[in-house]
């Protein structure tokens, strides 16, 4: 049932824009096993929101799902494709693990510096 408001709510009309790219707005890699043969427990699941880059560079940030696309691995959960299948089979996926492992260390030592300047 509808309530009345004492004064109406307005949305102003929005120009068109057209997102020519997509960011990359969410990441979630769950992997509780090691790459091993057999091993299917994990999941990616990367989340991409339409992006600008022309002109004045702008991200789409919808309230809701529209325009969102969605990578997740497996797909659907029960395929018979693992996220380290994905890993295995596709190069880049390989690699992207790779350098975020190898990000660790040096994010983990910048964080440090951060917190010890916060501190002084």
């Amino acid at each position: 049932m509808a309530i009345p408001r004492e004064t109406p709510f307005i949305v102003s009309p929005t120009p068109e824009k057209t997102f020519d790219s997509v960011w990359l707005r969410n990441i979630n890699i769950h992997c509780p096993q090691i790459n091993a043969e057999g091993n299917t427990d994990g999941h990616i699941t990367i989340e991409l929101v339409p992006y600008s880059s022309e002109g004045a560079e702008s991200i789409y940030n919808p309230s809701d799902m529209e325009g969102v696309e969605t990578l997740t691995v497996p797909n659907p959960p029960q395929a018979s494709k693992s996220f380290w299948d994905s890993v295995n089979e596709v190069p880049e996926v390989a690699e992207a693990m790779s350098a975020i492992i190898a990000a660790v260390a040096p994010l983990r030592a910048w964080i440090a510096a951060q917190n010890d300047e916060s501190e002084e």
